[in-house]
């Protein structure tokens, strides 16, 4: 730890050395004949600051987690058909409700009308069968027409009935069929595979394609079973993705409750927010609490540089800026918990133009962030 401590101080000499002292200019005073001297250092840089702040946090860690989606469903048919098109490719996005896979529905056109010719032959039928009753009904009272003939024109017409209920049933058979022919995305979702294709004959249960909901992104994160209390549900966590250069907060959505025999590691499930071009499996770093929480200092991530690998945070002094090498305890979003001599809470720091800071130099406060 000394000998980490001694180089460390001995780079920031070294920056201070190579910075602070300016190189001297041998002028002559045309008027008193004397010779001054003016120094030549960097302008005033303009900076944005902000302060230094005293907040409850944990210590954390990163782990290396992996991406999967919680909601797959392997899209099918309920019908049998040729497919007519395919209106999705393999990683497209697609709406909920959005049509996907068309079935030719020319023989279910033909079947529907069929059925309702049917149906208006039997209803002129059965208009014919209640007046024919009704006239019955009249002779009957009046005995001019037996009892077998008004039973005879009674069954008749609830014949009639009963064949227009079963016709109405294939009629709403067939366009349920028709209805079914359109396949649409029961959720938002990325397609991950194709299986289908303009052309092919599909019977019930063919799988069309596997579809994600996007809505339903996790990773899922090994840690250790002495760390999982520090992990509860509903805790919020920073999550990056550097394949895709996004910067997250998800949330520990609770745990995958199978321990691996070998490292006795528990899968952490973190659930993130929409991310557009997310692949399945790819990697993502999470950082999860080591301990508990106690009382820390945290300043703005933009405030970080890094210095040959050492990270360090410029702090202004009589109008100057000064640098201080830091370590970071935690990432917290758009905040770090950080730990260094000489820092304390309410310390204004430099959050925007310290990337081309150099220590000692004149500093303009252009603005400063709460």
């Amino acid at each position: 730890m000394n000998c980490r401590k001694c180089k460390t101080n001995l780079l920031l000499s070294i920056i201070l050395i190579i910075y602070i002292f300016p190189v001297t200019i041998m002028a002559e005073d045309k008027q008193e004949g004397t010779k001054t001297t003016k120094q030549a250092g960097p302008p005033p840089a303009k900076v944005v600051t902000a302060p230094v702040i005293e907040s409850m946090v944990a210590e954390n860690t990163q782990i290396l987690g992996t991406l999967y989606f919680d909601n797959t469903s392997l899209l099918s048919t309920e019908v049998s058909g040729l497919v007519s098109s395919v209106n999705f490719r393999t990683g497209d996005l697609v709406k909920k409700d959005s049509q996907i896979v068309q079935l030719k529905t020319d023989f279910i056109t033909n079947e529907i009308e069929s059925v309702q010719a049917s149906i208006n032959q039997v209803d002129v039928r059965l208009k014919k069968a209640q007046k024919d009753l009704k006239r019955y009904a009249t002779l009957y009272k009046q005995e001019a027409a037996s009892e077998k003939e008004f039973d005879d024109m009674n069954l008749n017409k609830d014949d009639l009935v009963k064949q227009k209920a079963i016709l109405q049933i294939n009629l709403e058979l067939a366009r349920l069929k028709k209805k079914k022919s359109l396949i649409s995305a029961p959720f938002d979702g990325v397609v991950l595979e194709k299986n289908a294709e303009s052309g092919s004959w599909v019977a019930p249960g063919t799988i069309l394609c596997t579809l994600a909901s996007v809505d339903d992104l996790f990773v899922k994160v090994p840690v250790s079973e002495s760390l999982l209390r520090y992990s509860p549900k509903g805790e919020k966590v920073e999550v990056t993705i550097t394949a895709l250069d996004k910067h997250l907060i998800g949330t520990v959505d609770g745990l995958i409750p199978v321990a691996d025999p070998q490292t006795r590691s528990v899968y952490i499930k973190v659930k993130l927010p929409r991310v557009d071009g997310v692949v399945l499996n790819m990697s993502a770093t999470v950082s999860l609490p080591v301990g508990e929480k106690r009382n820390m200092l945290l300043a703005p991530r933009d405030a970080l540089i890094n210095f040959n690998g050492q990270n360090m945070i410029y702090t202004i002094n009589n109008g100057k800026a000064a640098p201080i090498p830091i370590k970071v305890v935690s990432y917290l979003g758009e905040s770090v918990a950080i730990e260094g001599q000489g820092i304390k809470a309410g310390m204004v720091v430099v959050v925007d133009g310290n990337d081309r800071l150099r220590p000692d130099q004149a500093v303009t406060v252009i603005d400063s962030k709460k």
